[in-house]
């Protein structure tokens, strides 16, 4: 499905930036991890843009395309020098917007060609792709390739306008890839209000009752569920929300990944927006924190997520039901949180020689935790 129709004849909103600033941000933490490897396992890395629309907005502000060819540029030489392949797929269903997205794209590459950060082969280092297609029908075109290939490492960014595209087929299909991280971004306004909708249930399997009517800036945190609870019972995947308000209407984004290192770096980069609750740009839980201002009172400038998140994580070390480090984190990851969120509650419980002294309390880099019981 196209962009909505005028978000690039005028500048890019608050919401709009803050998507294409977290989308920056990850692309950051995502590129290193594959191309900056010592030891590598893979010849090709891959990155999708399904809904790509111009490519930048009415007063030159980058969008999505030009953001990923601008942050793969200082990588050409690296690429060049250990025979990657560098793979990047660019698709805009609508005619005339692809026109200009080809058009942008073609100027952007022509930039770097004639910068110092170009390996200056023949042609250009990087294999650029780009579709004027149906998302639907260039994923199926697409999907069987990436299943063949699933180890190798792949990024989608999938920034559908409203809530069509992204169904569970879609869903279950992205998260059966082995090395892919994915943002999508959705209407969770429009499932709120169209839940009751006979044809809404051809996308999305959610109903009224789901939505709490007194809780509507919530809306996007109950459409994260019900995709949390698509993934297969038993499957180590990971899945964070992130509320974006744009006016009246609340959208957001949704990150997946199998990996540890990757919700960590997604993580990390929402917390740095909201320091509250690191899944909005927003008050989401009207809680009026003012981090300028503290409170008199320190516990009143904890957030409720964060509060709830600490004593349930206490509850479980307690009742065993979380035995080792690992599990701690992996558990913090899953509940939205950070590792020192739940290092308060581990240095507490270690204080008051509850748990072992003696295990490692980690900042970062979870996946190279060896794992140590707590008890």
């Amino acid at each position: 499905m196209a962009k909505s129709n005028d978000i690039f004849n005028k500048g890019f909103d608050e919401g709009t930036q803050i998507k294409l600033y977290i989308l920056h941000k990850y692309l950051q933490e995502w590129l290193p991890v594959f191309l900056k490897r010592r030891q590598k396992y893979w010849t090709d890395i891959s990155l999708y843009d399904m809904f790509a629309g111009e490519g930048k907005d009415s007063e030159g502000v980058n969008g999505s395309p030009l953001i990923m060819l601008e942050e793969l540029f200082p990588y050409c030489k690296t690429i060049k020098d250990e025979s990657l392949r560098l793979n990047v797929l660019f698709n805009e269903v609508d005619k005339k917007r692809y026109e200009a997205l080809k058009q942008n794209i073609s100027e952007k590459l022509m930039e770097c060609k004639n910068s110092e950060m170009c390996p200056k082969t023949k042609d250009c280092i990087l294999k650029v792709y780009e579709e004027n297609k149906d998302f639907k029908q260039l994923f199926g075109e697409w999907y069987p390739f990436m299943q063949n290939t699933a180890q190798l490492p792949r990024f989608m960014f999938l920034d559908q306008f409203g809530i069509k595209q992204i169904t569970e087929d879609i869903f279950e299909q992205l998260v059966s890839l082995k090395r892919t991280d994915f943002i999508f971004f959705i209407s969770s306004s429009f499932a709120n209000r169209f839940a009751e909708q006979p044809e809404f249930q051809t996308y999305l399997k959610l109903n009224r009752e789901s939505f709490d009517p007194t809780k509507p800036h919530h809306c996007h945190r109950v459409v994260f569920n019900y995709y949390k609870q698509l993934i297969p019972r038993g499957t180590e995947y990971y899945l964070a929300p992130f509320s974006i308000k744009k006016g009246p209407n609340i959208y957001g984004l949704i990150f997946g990944t199998n990996h540890l290192l990757g919700i960590e770096k997604f993580l990390n980069i929402c917390w740095g927006i909201n320091k509250n609750t690191g899944d909005a740009n927003y008050d989401i839980d009207n809680e009026k924190i003012n981090p300028i201002e503290p409170s008199l009172w320190a516990e009143h400038d904890i957030s409720n997520k964060i509060q709830v998140f600490q004593n349930e994580l206490k509850n479980k070390v307690l009742s065993n039901d979380l035995e080792t480090n690992v599990e701690v984190y992996r558990w913090t990851f899953e509940m939205g949180c950070l590792p020192k969120h739940a290092n308060e509650v581990l240095r507490e419980l270690r204080k008051q020689r509850t748990i072992n002294k003696e295990f490692r309390i980690a900042s970062s880099n979870i996946h190279k935790l060896v794992p140590e019981k707590l008890k």
